[in-house]
């Protein structure tokens, strides 16, 4: 009996370092902003993985917000808002790969639900990624962003010209990427791209400066954590949904912003 009394209490201790149900649950007044990247199945031993939400998974996650009654906006909505309802969230895509459109776009369309897909504009490929994925992955095109904002469901941010890491270059290049890159976003919508998203999450306050100078009017890191009224709107933390965890993962995120230790 103390031998299955102990092997129970160390199967527990087991799962609770890897699903932290015991973390403090965080108040819905505060928004969950999420950021996804690619939509799609993923391929056989590939690292990349990680950054891929299967379209099944995608739905079922969508699928319990709607259920569970709450209200998505667009990142540039949120920052506006006078007073932010409860349950409210944020989709957030990052890199404008083409399954935003073939596979989130018509599940964000049946919920009715809201998304920011920050671009890099005028890429084919995500060809930074080279060293880390077997395969690249498309990026969307002109067509393909004009009927997702014809839709009045999505809005299109900068995520620089060709997805540097800021902090490793020069004013002038930090400059180009950050005015160019925004000034590109506006050529193929024809509207004003006011969301900026930090490739690789990083930033110092240099950086967040210009991103206000050329003209951005909100800015989303990668570090995790939940928006508040007050926060600032060119730091904002969001909560990282990845595609190697399962829909338990997936919960306590959005109810306790960690999962895991």
């Amino acid at each position: 009996m103390y031998l299955f009394l102990a092997i129970l209490s160390f199967v527990f201790l087991l799962i609770s370092l890897r699903y932290n149900w015991w973390r403090i649950p965080q108040s819905y007044k505060k928004t969950r902003v999420l950021m996804y990247h690619s939509i799609s199945e993923h391929i056989k031993n590939e690292k990349f993985n990680k950054w891929k939400v299967k379209p099944q998974d995608f739905e079922k996650q969508m699928n319990w917000f709607y259920k569970n009654n709450w209200k998505s906006f667009i990142i540039s909505e949120l920052v506006k808002l006078d007073k932010i309802p409860e349950k409210s969230f944020v989709i957030t895509f990052d890199d404008g790969y083409e399954d935003n459109y073939l596979n989130a776009f018509p599940i964000l369309k049946k919920y009715n639900f809201k998304a920011t897909i920050y671009l890099v504009p005028n890429q084919k490929t995500n060809h930074w990624e080279e060293k880390n994925t077997s395969v690249l992955s498309n990026l969307l095109n002109e067509k393909q962003i004009l009927e997702m904002q014809n839709s009045g469901l999505i809005e299109f941010g900068s995520h620089t010209l060709s997805h540097v890491n800021l902090s490793t270059i020069n004013d002038e290049q930090l400059l180009n990427e950050l005015k160019k890159s925004k000034e590109e976003v506006e050529k193929i919508t024809n509207k004003e791209c006011e969301a900026f998203a930090y490739p690789y999450g990083k930033f110092d306050d240099k950086i967040v400066q210009v991103v206000k100078n050329v003209g951005y009017k909100n800015a989303t890191v990668v570090k995790r954590g939940l928006f508040e009224q007050n926060d600032d709107i060119f730091t904002i933390k969001r909560v990282g949904i990845l595609g190697t965890e399962s829909f338990v993962d997936f919960l306590l995120k959005i109810t306790r912003i960690r999962n895991k230790l």
